[in-house]
């Protein structure tokens, strides 16, 4: 399965990040590493948190790094297809009614 732009991210419990130096590593439940995550990537594990869709995610990114939203969006569904290949983040729906989350 692959993320849409509407689709909802959330970090799977007992997976962690933290910075370790230069490296961002991400652990799963079972301790197994994902290692070498840039400062963009970090910045998409930080706000999965089960409240944005993948575009807000994208778009607070790209917000950030000061760079377009399209590229940045790609390269997030990416990385969340990815990262939930790998059993570290699940695709929630939204809650009915909920409002998006605002960029800032």
């Amino acid at each position: 399965m692959s993320f849409a732009e509407a689709s909802v991210p959330r970090r799977r419990a007992g997976a962690s990040g933290e910075w370790f130096g230069a490296d961002f590593l991400v652990l799963d439940a079972e301790g197994r590493t994902l290692r070498g995550l840039n400062a963009t990537a970090a910045r998409v594990w930080a706000l999965c948190d089960g409240q944005r869709t993948a575009r807000a995610v994208a778009e607070q990114v790209a917000l950030e790094f000061s760079t377009d939203v399209g590229p940045v969006l790609a390269d997030t569904l990416r990385f969340l297809t990815e990262l939930q290949r790998r059993g570290l983040v699940d695709e929630v729906r939204a809650p009915a009614g909920a409002a998006p989350v605002e960029v800032r």
